[in-house]
């Protein structure tokens, strides 16, 4: 009986370390995510694709992001190629932006994703001048037009939940793309 004991002691011991880690960030509440995937469409993304890129952007817009050719972070924020992949500093790990000319993707990993996609929704919808449109459903994917400079720009809010179908991370992940409309 102790021999077992033993055994089921030391799997216990064992077993965290092949575990998923328990938060996306240590230093990142998921709530705190969210908001800075928020500012991240608002005040990097939107400005880029109406004018002439992240790079284009003022220095402070700017001074939040850091470019990275780090595989793994290029390959988290599932980056082609001829894509630009930027840390998000106030949310580096868990909320990255890539873009090309003409689009910008904003990435978090962690908050609720339908209460992340509500509240970029409700904050476009408010004070940014985006409406919604009438056929976006609420809930995973909300979609918001708007147009400035002559120009209709276009946001994609969409998200998943852990244990939706096709979903196998354990934490919740939600997109903004931003691009102009043909």
């Amino acid at each position: 009986m102790r021999a077992v004991s033993a055994v089921v002691f030391t799997l216990l011991i064992a077993a965290p370390a092949h575990a998923q880690r328990a938060a996306v960030s240590a230093d990142l509440s998921p709530e705190v995510a969210g908001q800075v995937f928020q500012r991240a469409v608002v005040d990097a993304c939107i400005p880029a694709v109406i004018g002439i890129g992240v790079s284009g952007l003022s220095a402070a817009q700017r001074g939040r992001l850091q470019p990275t050719n780090d595989a793994e972070t290029r390959k988290q924020a599932g980056a082609a190629p001829d894509e630009t992949v930027w840390d998000v500093m106030d949310g580096k790990g868990v909320v990255t932006v890539r873009e090309k000319a003409g689009r910008c993707v904003v990435s978090v990993y962690g908050p609720s994703a339908a209460a992340t996609i509500q509240g970029v929704a409700q904050s476009l919808a408010g004070s940014s001048g985006f409406e919604r449109l009438a056929s976006a459903p609420p809930g995973l994917g909300q979609t918001l037009t708007m147009t400035a400079g002559g120009r209709r720009l276009m946001v994609q809010l969409a998200g998943s939940e852990p244990g939706m179908a096709g979903h196998q991370s354990r934490f919740s992940v939600v997109t903004a793309t931003v691009f102009v409309a043909q």
